[in-house]
Parts: C-alpha cells; sequence; structure tokens
C-alpha cells in the first residue's frame, strides 16, 4: 500500500461518523481550544497531502487551527458511543444520547448548540464535436478554453451529490475509470465507497462535467480529476446532508480539491428535522453555508446550484449554501438567455447580490444513468457548467488565487456593471475571462514571508516581518521526507538556509510557529 493510499484512509476515519435522522437529543458541542502546540503544525504532510500542500503554497494560503483534528481527548471526553460526527473547521462534535446540562459543563466544552442554526463566527486545438452539449458550452465561450488545450487537465474537482448510479459503467466516462481520473470516492450516507446507489443525480450532474463521447455528448472539464462525494440522501430530507457536504469540504481540503460542484440546496427538512426560514439566509447561519465559507477561505473555489425555487410561494429564493459568501451561486437561463422561472432569486438577508451568475438550466443537456443524451430542467446542470469550465480557466492560470479566477469569471459576465437579483452579475463569457484575468496581486493574501532567490543554488533566504514570525523552518521533499527542521533565529527577520547538498529539484519549505504555518515550494538547481 502506498504512503498516499495510506493517507487517504487516514482522512476517511478522520470525518468518520455520519449523522443519522436526528432525534431531540443530537446537538453540536464546540470546544474552548485545541490544546495545539508548535509540534501540531511540524508536518504539513501528516495533514494533508502533496496536492493540498502545492494548492496551499500556490495561493498563499496559511495553515492554521482550522487545518488540525478536534483535540481526541475532549471527544473522549464525551464517550466515543455518543460521537456521531466530528468537525475539525467547527471544532466541534455531533453527539446524541448524553445529557447535554451535563456536556455544558465539562470545563474543555465552549458551548452546546441543539440543531436550531446558530450564527458562525469568524494549447492545442481539441476541436471538441459536442454533440448535444453544444449550445450549453457555447453559450459561456467555453469551447474557446478547450481550443486552446485548457479541457481541465491537472485540475481536482470534487462533486457533491446523490447517487452516481450506473457511473462506472457508462462509455462516456471510461476515460475517467480507465485512465484514473476518479481519484476516490465515498458515500457519506451509507459510510462506504460504494457510491452508486440509490439515486442517478450525481451521475447526471456528473456527465455536465466529465463526459467525454465526441460527436454525441462532451462535458466542461471531459479531462480534468475527480473525487465523487455521495453527500446527498436521496431518500430522505434530513439535517444530516448538512453534515456530509461539511465532512466532505473538510476532506476535499485536506485531499487538494481545486474545485468543488455541489448541485445541492437546503431549506426544509422532513418532519421531525430543524428547517430555516428565509430570516437565516445570511450566509453564516446554517452550517453548510457555514462549511462553504470556510472551503473559499481555504482557498478552494466553490461552485453551488442557486436552487429551484423561483416560483415557490413560500420561499422563492436561493438556497442554503448559495447564501456563502465568496463561492459562486449559479442560477439558470434558458436557450434564449431569459431566466428560468424555477431559477430561485436572491438577495441575501444582508443586501448581498445573488445569484452570483447564470448558466444554462432550462432545456439542458445531460446523461441519462443509461448513457443517453437528456433534456432537462434545473440549477442543478447550470451549475456543472461553470465548474468545469472554471476548472479549465485555473488549468490556465494555476499561479492565480481562487478569489482572482473567481472574481475574473464575475467581471467577464454580461450584467456586470447592472447586477440584479434575478440573473446576478449574469452570463459568463470565458474567452473574456482568459483573456482578462484579474491580476495575481489583487486578491493573494500576503503574509510577508518571501524565500528567494527561487530557484536557488546554494544558499536559500526565508524573510519576514511582523505579521507572521516564525519559530522554526523545515525542509520536505515532493515525497514528503523531511529534510531538515531548524529553530529560527526570529529578531533578526529573516534566515539563510544551506541547500546546497540537496539534489536538483522541487521541495517544500515549512515555515511555522506554534499557530500555525506557510508552506512554499522552490526549485534547487545546481552549480
Amino acid at each position: 500500500m502506498s504512503g498516499f493510499k495510506c493517507i487517504y484512509i487516514v482522512l476517511f476515519l478522520f470525518v468518520s461518523g455520519v449523522l443519522p435522522a436526528q432525534t431531540e437529543s443530537t446537538y453540536w458541542v464546540y470546544f474552548q481550544d485545541k490544546n495545539a502546540t508548535i509540534s501540531d503544525f511540524s508536518n504539513p504532510f501528516q495533514l494533508f497531502t502533496r496536492k493540498a500542500i502545492e494548492r496551499k503554497a500556490n495561493q498563499q494560503t496559511i495553515i492554521d487551527e482550522m487545518d488540525l483534528p478536534v483535540y481526541q481527548a475532549y471527544v473522549d471526553g464525551l464517550f466515543a458511543e455518543n460521537v456521531v460526527g466530528k468537525s475539525k473547521w467547527l471544532n466541534a462534535a455531533l453527539v446524541r444520547g448524553i445529557d447535554s446540562v451535563y456536556v455544558a459543563n465539562l470545563p474543555f466544552v465552549k458551548r452546546v448548540d441543539n440543531l436550531i442554526p446558530v450564527k458562525a463566527v469568524f494549447a492545442e486545438d481539441n476541436g471538441f464535436s459536442y454533440g448535444q452539449s453544444a449550445l450549453q458550452i457555447e453559450m459561456l465561450n467555453g469551447d474557446y478554453l478547450h481550443d486552446l488545450g485548457f479541457t481541465g487537465q491537472g485540475v481536482l474537482i470534487a462533486v457533491f451529490d446523490g447517487g452516481f448510479n450506473n457511473a462506472q459503467n457508462i462509455p462516456a466516462f471510461s476515460h475517467l475509470w480507465q485512465g484514473g481520473g476518479v481519484k476516490g470516492m465515498y458515500s457519506f450516507v451509507n459510510q462506504d465507497t460504494n457510491i452508486f446507489f440509490p439515486g442517478s443525480h450525481g451521475t447526471h450532474v456528473l456527465s455536465v462535467l466529465a463526459a467525454k463521447n465526441e460527436g454525441t455528448f462532451v462535458g466542461t472539464a471531459p479531462d480534468a480529476d475527480y473525487w465523487l462525494f455521495m453527500t446527498e440522501d436521496e431518500v430522505r430530507e434530513v439535517n444530516a446532508e448538512e453534515f456530509n457536504w461539511l465532512a466532505a469540504a473538510e476532506m476535499s481540503d485536506s485531499l487538494g480539491v481545486d474545485v468543488i460542484n455541489s448541485s445541492l440546496g437546503y431549506s426544509t427538512f422532513d418532519p421531525g428535522q430543524t428547517s430555516y426560514s428565509l430570516s437565516d439566509l445570511d450566509g453564516q447561519t446554517s452550517i453548510v453555508s457555514q462549511a462553504a465559507q470556510f472551503a473559499a477561505r481555504k482557498g478552494i473555489l466553490v461552485i453551488n446550484s442557486a436552487g429551484n425555487s423561483g416560483s415557490d410561494p413560500l420561499w422563492r429564493k436561493i438556497l442554503m449554501p448559495a447564501d456563502a459568501d465568496s463561492i459562486l451561486a449559479v442560477g439558470s437561463v434558458g436557450p434564449t438567455l431569459d431566466r428560468s422561472i424555477f431559477s430561485s432569486k436572491g438577495p441575501t438577508v444582508d443586501g448581498r447580490i445573488k445569484p452570483d451568475v447564470v448558466a444554462m438550466g432550462e432545456q439542458a443537456r445531460y446523461l441519462s444513468s443509461g448513457g443517453f443524451p437528456t433534456v432537462g430542467n434545473g440549477t442543478s446542470f447550470a451549475a456543472p457548467l461553470i465548474a468545469g469550465l472554471a476548472a479549465c480557466l485555473r488549468q490556465a492560470y494555476p499561479n492565480h488565487s481562487t478569489e482572482n479566477i473567481r472574481q475574473t469569471i464575475l467581471q467577464s459576465a454580461d450584467r456586470y456593471l447592472t447586477p440584479d437579483t434575478l440573473y446576478g452579475y449574469g452570463l459568463p463569457n470565458f474567452q473574456f475571462a482568459f483573456n482578462d484575468v484579474v491580476s495575481v496581486e489583487e486578491f493573494i493574501q500576503d503574509y510577508g514571508v518571501n524565500i528567494f532567490p527561487n530557484p536557488v543554488d546554494n544558499i536559500l533566504t526565508v524573510s519576514w516581518n511582523e505579521q507572521f514570525i516564525p519559530k522554526r523552518i523545515a525542509l520536505f521533499d515532493m515525497g514528503g521526507r523531511k529534510i531538515l527542521d531548524q529553530a529560527v533565529s526570529a529578531q533578526d527577520m529573516q534566515q539563510a538556509i544551506d541547500v546546497n547538498n540537496l539534489t536538483d529539484g522541487k521541495y517544500i519549505i515549512h515555515i511555522y510557529n506554534e499557530s500555525g504555518a506557510i508552506v512554499k515550494t522552490f526549485n534547487k538547481h545546481g552549480n
């Protein structure tokens, strides 16, 4: 078993525990802290895969306490049989079957919430013959990216959905299964790797992204890599699905996912569950919206369908997590670019524009579970059109931040200067996006830590300012082997590291203290 396979198994165990249909005794327990020490940040490979580390290095995303697992001693203090799930981002556990008053008085517990929502703090020409998917891709000028050779290669997309019935047998997906494009799969509903039953919604959405059957049907990112996550219970509508979404987002971050496509939305649940009200559409109240916002802050581009409640007399608005900040919520238009009557409306209760953009979700084309082109309606089909082409744009601009890519897509849209609550910023134009991408500097978070020269021959210098003062610096090769770990003389505001004896190649430098870490990559060249 390879090292990375071991990592994947550990990640599955880390988010283990899927929430059953809740009773009144199921609630969130938020912990005081994570009892973190500097050693918790000493090795990024204990927290992330190589792909995730490289993504964080490219986007200058800090590794902080949110990335650490929940402190196990606190979990043990709640008794393992009572803990049905954990969230590192919330620093919380889902607990049932134990008195909440008793738990609230434990010294390591910050607060106890039942499942009533609580606000968070916080370049070659491919010349594809698209077949029946032509109009919905060409409407966005996505064919321009494909013709330049940007088809999602090297970009990792996570699909959060319901069942992927028969996806393993559809010829249009054979390139994924035979070529290793499916990197993994997991059902948070059933806690196993059988994502194929029940339901076919995931299959339909995946086809809009990944299908590759020229002359019949081609998706928006046919050459991307995929993780397939079943987070949606297609039999019931229960609060568990929000926890499943959160767990899948945390795992996606650990795996180095670049783009999340979620054609899911929540507002009203089955009797006995906790439903939301319109006043909760603030991007911070629902667990699933908090999760989407956290994922975006960790450098993942989150694309979510706006919802199909536009003509619902009781709701009409976007669904959670489409209300989250820093993501792209996608509404629907038809073939003539008119807004689909079912497409959910904005704004959020705090006045933000939603949906963010639109794509063709009315009379949209997708593949059935039998592999045949089919026509259907829903923002579920609009979202993967945007997500796949966003992945192609990410391929074209690998060193841009997620916010660079998101803002570029928004600014390419046809209503950018006059957005509204029906179309958002409008229909993106990915030709404009490619040719007028937002500059890197505009949205890269600068923590004041720099390395130079890069590439380096002999001496690599690390410098910093008061914004992030490290305690130690470590070097790793790309396989995760630690080469050096040394203390820092902080008052000097820089430190020289002799790399003369390293063989030529790419390395990771890990700069950390007791509250977090910054990773960067450098290339060693010979003399």
